[in-house]
């Protein structure tokens, strides 16, 4: 996308291409419909995937995509208000689920296959007659709100992934909350939601799918009802190139907390369609699986010393699903980074922590993985990967992530190349893409100020050990990691105040 004047600019050089289908074409051209027949299944999955996500927001509306997402369902479709589309749904066992992240939002809906004409009623107006009302928007305004004063501010580890988000996506459409600004939220209205959705929400930007078992009616029916959306393009997403630091830059936001906790990474330029994503999944999950106690950094950190309750490394972004450790679909985006969390440790360890979350980085990228870390990670990951999607909701979701994203599909393609990947190739990609000299750290910390000038000062930031008595080899590699310097650039360091961040 971001080629687009170029290609202007060269077009009367470019052999001749035809102009693709006239708009009489591209009007008549029906809803995208991924299908996944489940003979048998007792349940129909529905689930549309919509280029709506917060990066669509406009400037001084931010927020805006959430909250019409929401509203779509929350206040009221079709002929039912809000309260009659929540009492048709438990009257059925059932509730809409949706994701919005900086690209896309997902609508998805589970039910029973005896409820599969109310089911498809619900989801089709949802999409295709969404009523706004303003009491109901203005609810849900409201809510988005407290999320981004009060539940930030409550939630340091939250907190520092929007700043993690912020810092390296500033001036990108990625670098606002999802839920958007504190100082535009209250200025959104049912007025707008109605705007955001019938200039996004068409059949263009829309792809719906379906899994379980159907007759041939209801799927006839559910292409019918889905013309009911608008025809013609939706506005397209234009990304400028993330923030990528020339050296080490540090931002610290100082909370009311007495903890210290860390993002950092930078941008990533693989993605699922690069050969060497499989070689950096392999990579970072040796480093540090999200939630699991065998990665390099949880068992540097956290079990050898005993510093915080884990430390996870991600090769793209990274959405927990729920309460479960397992990642969440509709999170595809063009732009990709690299990052570790660190979750918070004492604010007396925290200097340290991350110092020694980057020495553990240099580390992998200089010598690499080991034979043994390679082959437990890529048995792992054979078996783990078809464990993420056990319903054919799930596959799914998946299945529509790579059809919008135009990347494979992860829970076929991941296990099948393992199979055939080296670790060597492991090893160069790690030395290829992963760069501990050009980072942005993002720090929450209680002692803002005093961590800043400490990392600037380049101090001895010794460890305090509560419960954990070291043997002579890690008091030794303690006492380096103190002395050692992140020879951050003083120009790239920044302390500010947690509170009022995202206003």
């Amino acid at each position: 996308m971001r080629s687009s004047a170029l290609c202007l600019v060269l077009a009367g050089c470019m052999p001749h291409i035809g102009r693709g289908p006239v708009p009489v074409q591209v009007a008549a051209e029906p809803v995208q419909v991924v299908e996944l027949p489940t003979p048998g299944a007792p349940n129909l999955y529905l689930q549309a995937v919509l280029d709506a996500g917060s990066a669509y927001d406009p400037t001084g509306q931010e927020g805006l995509a959430a909250l019409t997402i929401r509203s779509m369902i929350e206040a009221g479709a079709g002929e039912r208000t809000g309260q009659q589309v929540r009492d048709a749904l438990f009257e059925a066992g059932t509730s809409f689920q949706t994701v919005v992240d900086r690209e896309y939002a997902s609508i998805r809906l589970t039910c029973h296959r005896d409820h599969a004409q109310l089911c498809l009623d619900l989801f089709t107006d949802v999409l295709t007659a969404p009523r706004f009302r303003d009491e109901d928007v203005k609810r849900l305004g409201e809510q988005d709100l407290n999320y981004v004063t009060a539940g930030l501010m409550a939630d340091e580890e939250a907190l520092g992934e929007e700043l993690f988000h912020a810092t390296l996506y500033e001036a990108h459409p990625y670098g606002h909350p999802v839920a958007g600004r504190a100082g535009v939220l209250p200025l959104l209205d049912a007025a707008d939601t109605q705007r955001f959705w019938s200039t996004h929400i068409r059949r263009s930007s829309v792809t719906v799918g379906i899994a379980g078992e159907w007759d041939a009616d209801w799927r006839t029916a559910l292409d019918t009802e889905l013309l009911a959306l608008g025809t013609g393009p939706a506005p397209k997403l234009l990304l400028p190139a993330p923030n990528a630091p020339t050296g080490r830059g540090l931002v610290v936001a100082d909370t009311s907390t007495g903890v210290t906790g860390f993002h950092l990474g930078h941008p990533l330029d693989v993605d699922r369609n690069h050969p060497d994503w499989p070689a950096l999944t392999v990579a970072m999950t040796a480093f540090g699986a999200h939630r699991q106690s065998f990665g390099r950094l949880y068992q540097r950190i956290r079990q050898e010393r005993g510093l915080n309750y884990g430390d996870y490394a991600y090769a793209e972004p990274f959405v927990q699903r729920g309460w479960a450790s397992l990642p969440e679909q509709g999170v595809r985006r063009h732009d990709n980074h690299f990052s570790i969390w660190i979750r918070p440790t004492s604010d007396d360890n925290g200097a340290f922590a991350l110092k020694l979350a980057i020495a553990e980085l240099e580390l992998l990228v200089d010598e690499g993985l080991t034979q043994e870390e390679f082959d437990d990670t890529v048995a792992y990951l054979s078996r783990h990967t078809r464990l993420e999607a056990t319903d054919p909701g799930r596959k799914l979701a998946y299945a529509l992530d790579a059809e919008v994203s135009d990347t494979p599909d992860v829970l076929d393609y991941l296990p099948r190349v393992l199979e055939t990947l080296t670790l060597a190739q492991v090893n160069a990609a790690i030395a290829e893409h992963i760069h501990p000299k050009t980072l942005w750290i993002v720090g929450v910390s209680g002692e803002a100020q005093a961590l800043a000038d400490s990392l600037i000062e380049e101090a001895p930031t010794p460890i305090v050990y509560a419960d954990v008595k070291p043997d002579a080899t890690q008091s030794e590699r303690d006492t380096e990691i103190s002395e050692s310097s992140l020879e951050l650039d003083p120009k790239q360091v920044f302390v500010l105040s947690a509170d009022g961040a995202f206003r």
